[in-house]
């Protein structure tokens, strides 16, 4: 059985590959564009219509919503309606909040982020190795537990037993020497804030950021149902399915909050207003250390602005939290598709439309029906590169194509000429005078990136 996923890693690393030269700077920062609404409007209607969005979007600025609006349905079996006031689980953006709460607590001096993880886990390997801050910003070598949870992340765990789980890999590189993503040193720091504080991190979370900044909705999600909380679903393009099931108490300090856009909203008013933390704290936790990556943060620019974000996903869910701080803008993207698009392509886009930058709307697209014999003619492997080979291979009468185990349907618009559901994507093929296929191109804002037939 064919193993389809959203969007296949293999698919977006070529995308991403040839369009980063879109991505250059403008030559002055940009402002909100004028016709805000009608233009997310537009754009969000294209992706709903074509079943990569489903969710709510919510723009603020100043402190003041200047848009927000629910697209799709938060349960499509029960037809209730995205709305703003739906939650939605927000995945790794909770990392965010834990390096809020570690800030304050070495604002009061409780800790330093320079400390060495041995001082609160004396017991966890290599903890004489790493530091609080190497944790924050992931340096600290540590294999990603989320890679290695899937057979047991359907039962209830305690922080203490997530650790228990993954507490004897062996570092992948010596802490401070590179960096690679790892929800492993957020479960740490979780601990590490108990551990300090006496605390349950539910508890602290709610008493110094939630309450404070009165996000009444937001939370720490374990085992139990939330009241209120939208249904996660997987689109492969061809269907809309509830997405697995996760026990909700894996994810804890590194992915395991919810909220409304509404409540993100009052993060960024917090932040703006020093009612969370000093200038100097913000000023350390804003500073990348590698990889763009601060303190639970990803700083860069975009089209001339500054932008300090973090995304978030998490079965069915993915969410994107984005600030502005040139412009004061916060703009919150929460979605109940687990579409790779979410946190790809329409962020950039969102972001784009309210700074009045170039964006595209996704063009709608009909498919007609090719017989299995010119379909089959599509068949083989295509070379990208040295490392990299797509195969197309043929299925029910529908076009795959694949990069290793990942795959992910092709759709015809007319002969030679595919799209792609999933990703802002078109697929054509190349004949020569004899009327063979010789070449596959994937297509991509505007750019080609040529494959050539092996066989």
């Amino acid at each position: 059985m064919k193993k389809i996923i959203s969007t296949p890693a293999a698919l977006l690393r070529a995308l991403v590959a040839f369009t980063l030269v879109l991505l250059l700077p403008n030559v002055t920062a940009a402002q909100p564009s004028q016709n805000l609404s009608a233009k997310l409007d537009e754009y969000l209607n294209a992706h709903l219509a074509q079943g990569t969005f489903s969710g709510t979007v919510a723009v603020t600025q100043n402190g003041k919503t200047i848009y927000s609006k629910g697209f799709g349905m938060a349960d499509y079996e029960k037809g209730i309606p995205n709305g703003t006031d739906v939650k939605y689980r927000i995945g790794s953006v909770t990392k965010s909040f834990t390096a809020i709460l570690i800030m304050q607590l070495q604002e009061r001096g409780k800790l330093n982020v320079q400390d060495k993880l041995s001082k609160y886990l004396p017991d966890f390997p290599n903890s004489d190795k790493i530091t609080l801050q190497q944790l924050l910003t992931h340096t600290a070598g540590l294999p990603d537990y989320v890679t290695m949870w899937k057979d047991v992340n359907t039962k209830p765990a305690t922080n203490q037993q997530i650790i228990a789980f993954f507490k004897d890999n062996k570092l992948e590189f010596e802490p401070g020497t590179k960096w690679k993503y790892s929800s492993t040193g957020y479960i740490l720091l979780g601990r590490v804030i108990e551990v300090v504080t006496g605390k349950p991190y539910e508890k602290v979370l709610a008493r110094q950021i939630l309450k404070p900044l009165k996000m009444h909705t937001a939370g720490l999600e374990f085992s139990a149902p939330v009241q209120g909380m939208a249904k996660g679903y997987n689109h492969d393009g061809l269907e809309r399915k509830p997405a697995r099931y996760i026990d909700m108490s894996w994810c804890h300090a590194a992915g395991g909050m919810y909220a409304t856009p509404t409540d993100l909203a009052k993060l960024d008013e917090g932040l703006r207003s020093g009612k969370l933390l000093k200038e100097a704290s913000l000023k350390e936790m804003f500073t990348p250390v590698m990889k763009n990556y601060g303190y639970g943060w990803v700083i860069d620019s975009v089209h001339n602005t500054l932008r300090i974000s973090h995304s978030g996903a998490i079965n069915g869910f993915k969410a994107n939290f984005i600030r502005l701080p040139q412009q004061n803008i916060a703009i919150t993207i929460m979605s109940n598709y687990e579409s790779q698009q979410v946190n790809g392509p329409i962020s950039a886009d969102i972001t784009a439309i309210v700074l009045g930058a170039p964006y595209e709307v996704p063009v709608a697209r009909q498919v007609v029906l090719l017989s299995p014999e010119k379909l089959a003619a599509y068949v083989g492997e295509y070379q990208v590169g040295p490392k990299m080979v797509f195969t197309v291979t043929l299925t029910d009468n529908l076009l795959y194509v694949s990069a290793g185990p990942e795959s992910f349907p092709i759709f015809p618009e007319e002969e030679d000429k595919f799209f792609v559901k999933v990703a802002p994507a078109q697929v054509t093929f190349e004949k020569d005078a004899d009327g063979r296929i010789t070449k596959m191109y994937m297509h991509h804002k505007g750019k080609a990136m040529p494959a050539t037939r092996l066989n």
